[in-house]
């Protein structure tokens, strides 16, 4: 089911699929298979690789590569747990860490909506960050496989990686709030 999935955003996006398989061997002697499916393609010359980790540890991580002619924001966007939210009656799970105000607004108000449906149905909490590595700027979303539904929420990931990634390479950095809030 996975394989069908991945394979299939692979075609849409002209990238590339592959599986790698590995034993995980632990210090009591036993072992574990572990299985990684991996998906690369590249959007605006930023390169977008999905890896979902399946044995011992059931993960999905995401990392963008931007391109050296996007320029990077800083941001973090954390999830608060569906028991946190009973209690804290938030409209959203998210919760955006950003300096830059209008890709705060950006984020909170057009990016994140995109994962609406999943949140209201799904235990789906990822975590997303911004980090360098070699020298590279990178968008990095990890989170467990712990939900029902989890192959479906790779279309929601691309459409969103896309939709910074346009973000990053506007103009709208350089507009004032509150001329950026009325206009979007």
């Amino acid at each position: 089911m996975i394989e069908s999935k991945l394979e299939k955003i692979a075609s849409d996006e002209n990238g590339t699929y592959t599986i790698e398989d590995y034993k995980l061997s632990f210090t009591d002697g036993s072992r574990s298979p572990e299985t990684y499916h991996i998906v690369t393609f590249e959007y605006r010359e930023s390169e977008i690789r999905i890896v979902v980790q399946n044995g011992f540890i059931e993960t999905a991580r995401v990392i963008v590569t931007l391109s050296t002619y996007t320029r990077p924001i800083e941001f973090e966007i954390d999830c608060i747990s569906p028991f946190e939210n009973l209690f804290l009656r938030r409209k959203t799970r998210f919760k955006v860490k950003c300096k830059n105000k209008n890709f705060k607004h950006f984020l909170e108000n057009k990016a994140l909506s995109i994962f609406d449906n999943v949140m209201e149905s799904e235990n789906y909490n990822p975590r997303f960050y911004t980090q360098e590595e070699n020298s590279n700027n990178q968008i990095v979303i990890e989170f467990h496989l712990g939900f029902e539904n989890w192959t479906d929420i790779f279309n929601e990931i691309t459409t969103f990686l896309k939709l910074i990634i346009d973000e990053l390479n506007s103009d709208n950095r350089f507009t004032s709030n509150k001329i950026y809030k009325e206009t979007n």
